[in-house]
C-alpha cells in the first residue's frame, strides 16, 4: 500500500464532519486532492476504493460522511436535519478545510460524487467554480426535484420513512426548486459522468440533460448496469476516475 490514511475532522455548522484523508507515500504537500462525496444513506466507506486508487496515483483523496446523511453515518446530526442544502453546507465546509489542510494544491482540487452525493456536488461546484478544477460523477441523482416536487405538499408528513431512513418535512422544503440544469451550467470545467443503461432509481436521460448543460462534459456510459455497478464496472470506474484527475493534474 504506497499511502498513508490520516482521520481528518471538518466542522461544519454545529456538528462534526467525519473524514478520513488518503495520502501519497512520495509527497504530502502541494497534492492534487480529490472531494469524495457519498450517496444516499451510504458512507464515506464506500468511496475507499476510489480514494486508494487515487493516493496509489500520487493524488490526495478526502472521504467523509455527511452529517446525517446515512444510518452507518460517523458524522454529527441527525438524519431529519439532512436536506440536499445541508449537503451542500457540509461540502462547502469540507471545501474549505482542505483549501487551508496544508496538502493540496489550491488550483488543483477536485469533485467525485455518487448518485445524491453526485447532485449536491454538481450543485455546489457550479456555486464555487473558481474553487473546483474538475469532477467526477456516479449516476449523479438529478432526479431528486422531479420526484420529490411533483408530490403533493399535504401528502407530506412531519417525518417519513424513505428509503431506509427517518427524514423530515425539511428534506422536501429544502428540495432545489431553481432550473437545476441552467444552475451547473456555470461550472465550466471538465467533468465526467459515469451511468448505467439499466438504473431504475436515476434514469440515464437525466445524465445525458446533464451533459449537455455543462460546458465541457463526457458521458461513459456502461450497457445493463443499474445503480450500483457491478465488481468489474466498479473497477473500471476507479481506474478511469483516477486517469481523469490525473491528467488535469498534469
Amino acid at each position: 500500500m504506497n499511502y498513508s490514511i490520516k482521520e481528518m475532522p471538518c466542522k461544519s455548522e454545529n456538528n462534526t464532519i467525519f473524514g478520513v484523508m488518503y495520502l501519497p507515500a512520495e509527497t504530502t504537500r502541494n497534492i492534487p486532492a480529490v472531494i469524495l462525496s457519498h450517496g444516499y444513506n451510504s458512507s464515506y466507506s464506500h468511496v475507499t476504493d476510489i480514494a486508494g486508487m487515487l493516493a496509489e496515483n500520487g493524488i490526495g483523496a478526502y472521504c467523509y460522511d455527511f452529517c446525517g446523511g446515512s444510518v452507518l453515518s460517523k458524522s454529527g446530526g441527525s438524519s431529519t436535519d439532512m436536506s440536499v442544502m445541508t449537503e451542500q453546507e457540509d461540502l462547502k465546509n469540507v471545501i474549505r478545510m482542505i483549501k487551508t489542510c496544508g496538502f493540496a494544491d489550491n488550483e488543483r482540487i477536485f469533485l467525485y460524487g455518487e448518485s445524491q452525493g453526485g447532485f449536491v456536488s454538481a450543485l455546489t461546484a457550479a456555486e464555487m467554480p473558481a474553487d473546483i478544477a474538475g469532477m467526477v460523477l456516479l449516476y449523479p441523482a438529478f432526479c431528486i426535484p422531479d420526484n420529490w416536487l411533483t408530490k403533493a405538499p399535504e401528502d407530506i408528513t412531519e417525518t417519513l420513512d424513505f428509503m431506509g431512513m427517518t427524514l423530515s418535512d425539511k428534506f422536501y422544503r429544502e428540495v432545489p426548486r431553481y432550473d437545476v440544469y441552467e444552475h451547473i451550467a456555470a461550472f465550466d470545467k471538465p467533468v465526467l459522468v459515469f451511468h448505467g443503461t439499466s438504473d431504475t432509481l436515476v434514469d440515464i436521460s437525466y445524465s445525458k440533460r446533464i451533459c449537455k448543460a455543462f460546458p465541457h462534459c463526457t458521458l461513459d456510459v456502461y450497457e445493463n448496469e443499474g445503480h450500483g455497478f457491478s465488481p468489474e464496472a466498479r473497477r473500471t470506474v476507479c481506474e478511469k476516475t483516477a486517469d481523469f484527475f490525473a491528467k488535469l493534474s498534469l
